[in-house]
């Protein structure tokens, strides 16, 4: 019989929406990320996307617990159901994706417009049901809806600032990225880079800093800043910033190209 959730978690769950990241509101959870994500792949288009993501699953769950493959976006939260397609959440009993059958569980979305979706959060998870789930802790964001592949601009003067970076943190480790630049729009691989919890950020432009650096950035949790010194002789030309939330840590880099 599926779990009721009890009027409080049902109160955190709005407030998690409103947030527009998964991880908030839920009192005394443990932080996300507690499972492995084998892999992500992306291809195709905005209009025409191809997703997959596959995920290690623990041996007590197989046969009996639930898979789920959450869509966050602009406060709205949608289920996807092997069975039914994107179901919003409005209440009640949460769909799975389908009961876990194996050690490794693969969601694949195949031709998915996700024009109305840009910036929407993704996250997979599982448990025995979908308040268990969150209240483990057993979920993790694996990617965010970005324009896919960047519209090509004619004459664009930043894409020649595309590219290979090797970036470093305030503690000294460093981490190989990829860049994409135009005018509107930086989108960083940031899969090597465990301290940054999506395998890509996309984020559009938002003006000039106060150096003369232009700045990308998301205006809402969690948040994400791309800066790009465009001077001739910058030795970093590309920086990163990341916050989860108000009370997380934030973490910089700063990027050299490769």
């Amino acid at each position: 019989m599926p779990t009721t959730e009890p009027p409080s978690t049902l109160s955190n769950l709005r407030n998690l929406l409103a947030g527009a990241a998964l991880a908030l509101g839920l009192v005394a959870a443990p932080a996300f990320g507690q499972i492995t994500t084998v892999a992500t792949t992306i291809s195709g288009t905005t209009q025409a996307l191809n997703f997959a993501v596959s995920v290690n699953t623990e041996a007590r769950f197989l046969g009996q617990g639930k898979l789920y493959f959450v869509l966050l976006h602009n406060g709205q939260f949608y289920l996807l159901s092997e069975a039914r397609g994107f179901v919003p959440y409005t209440g009640g009993e949460i769909p799975e994706y389908r009961t876990i059958r194996q050690a490794t569980e693969t969601i694949a979305v195949s031709n998915w417009n996700t024009r109305a979706q840009l910036g929407g959060a993704i996250f997979v998870g599982y448990g025995t049901d979908f308040w268990e789930m969150l209240a483990s802790g057993r979920y993790r964001q694996v990617a965010t809806l970005a324009e896919y592949p960047i519209p090509p601009v004619a004459g664009d003067p930043y894409a020649a600032y595309s590219g290979a970076y090797v970036c470093s943190s305030n503690t000294g480790a460093t981490y190989n990225a990829t860049a994409t630049f135009t005018a509107a729009q930086a989108v960083v691989d940031t899969s090597r880079m465990p301290a940054i919890a999506v395998p890509s950020i996309s984020v559009p432009f938002d003006g000039l800093g106060s150096s003369g650096d232009r700045i990308y950035a998301n205006r809402d949790f969690p948040l994400y800043l791309v800066s790009l010194d465009t001077t001739a002789a910058a030795r970093y030309p590309l920086a990163l910033a990341y916050q989860a939330n108000d009370f997380s840590a934030s973490h910089i880099f700063v990027c050299a190209r490769r």
